[in-house]
């Protein structure tokens, strides 16, 4: 993890729609005073006689993740159509490969901006360059040099390399119909469970649920995990993982685990030490699985905080709780494009941060 990354993605990415603003205006288009966020992106901006809504993603992995970009950019059109605006802008902070990019733009009739494109806008002020590049990593200078059409302002809405096509319509409904909402049906699914043991059976088969919708290319093999708590069979999960973004990379090469154990507490209180405890147990160092999450309703007590700080500090072993408005907002985040394993990295990074010695 590099330093200048090691803070809240909500505050990197909000200094990275700040830079990209000033980036867009130095570069010859014009925001329009009036908030985008009111309109549910986050920019209004005009470009000769049209009006354009522009969405800014921050994403902590380089590499582009197409199920999170296809889902900002499904919100962003049905935000602009609310808004009676025709055309939309959606700037990334990760590479898109052009193929991607073609399919994308001529899919879904939008403009998209990668990071080489910033920073080819960038580059023509060594200032806002600078500042850039402090900020995120940016690609080799010759893509960033070959950026394309893009680059050059004039030829904005009107990049001939995007396969642009108006869409019908009949498309641009179906398209509206077809926006993401999974992830506040989870959420409020979750939250419908009467909390205790009698409904623990309905919250893990829920949980599983969040977690596939969560993580689909991130997590693989599913391998439950038969136990006996409370006097009662449960299942835990054991997952192989594929480290594709900051979170993942971070559990297999600092952690040195390559397998995940997931566990489903639905409790009526805050889980305790003992929870902790059981759940150290089914973290094997030489079987490559030194990582736990644990869904708790309301988290973990001071106690249990304790417990898993010890767990770490004497045997390697990260232990994370998460909580119903935890989980919830990494639901939103999933379903708004945004990417869900910030939330449980930021968890981590301040976990390690304050472990006491």
């Amino acid at each position: 993890m590099q330093e200048r990354q090691n803070r809240p993605t909500q505050i990197i990415a909000k200094e990275f729609e700040h830079i990209v603003s000033r980036i867009i205006l130095f570069s010859g288009l014009n925001i329009s005073p009036e908030s985008g966020a009111d309109r549910g992106f986050d920019f209004l901006a005009k470009y000769k006689d049209e009006f354009w809504a522009i969405e800014v993603k921050f994403y902590r992995t380089p590499r582009a993740q197409i199920s999170l970009i296809e889902n900002a950019i499904l919100r962003l059109k049905h935000q602009a159509k609310r808004a009676d605006i025709g055309r939309c802008l959606l700037i990334v902070s990760s590479s898109l490969p052009p193929n991607l990019r073609e399919s994308l733009a001529t899919k879904f009739d939008i403009f998209l901006l990668d990071i080489s494109d910033i920073a080819n806008w960038a580059s023509k002020s060594p200032d806002l360059f600078a500042e850039l590049e402090s900020l995120v990593d940016l690609p080799p200078i010759e893509l960033i040099k070959n950026a394309g059409n893009l680059s050059d302002t004039s030829s904005f809405g009107q990049d001939k390399s995007q396969n642009i096509k108006k869409s019908s319509d009949a498309y641009t409904e179906k398209s509206l119909q077809n926006e993401d909402t999974r992830g506040s049906e989870l959420c409020s699914e979750m939250k419908e469970i009467a909390r205790g043991k009698k409904y623990w059976r309905n919250y893990e088969i829920t949980c599983e649920k969040i977690l596939r919708y969560l993580f689909p290319g991130d997590l693989h093999g599913w391998h439950k995990q038969k136990r006996t708590d409370d006097g009662l069979n449960r299942y835990d999960f054991v997952c192989r993982i594929k480290p594709s973004t900051e979170f993942w990379q971070f559990i297999t090469q600092h952690l040195d685990s390559r397998y995940i154990v997931f566990e489903f507490k639905n409790y009526s209180e805050k889980i305790k030490q003992g929870q902790i405890l059981t759940t150290e147990k089914y973290l094997l160092e030489k079987g490559l699985r030194k990582v736990g999450i644990i869904f708790s309703r309301k988290g973990s007590d001071t106690n249990a905080t304790k417990m898993a700080q010890g767990a770490m500090r004497e045997h390697g072993k990260l232990i994370l709780v998460l909580n119903d408005d935890l989980v919830c907002e990494m639901l939103h985040m999933k379903e708004n494009g945004d990417d869900p394993s910030d939330r449980p990295f930021e968890l981590a990074d301040n976990f390690l941060l304050t472990l006491p010695r």
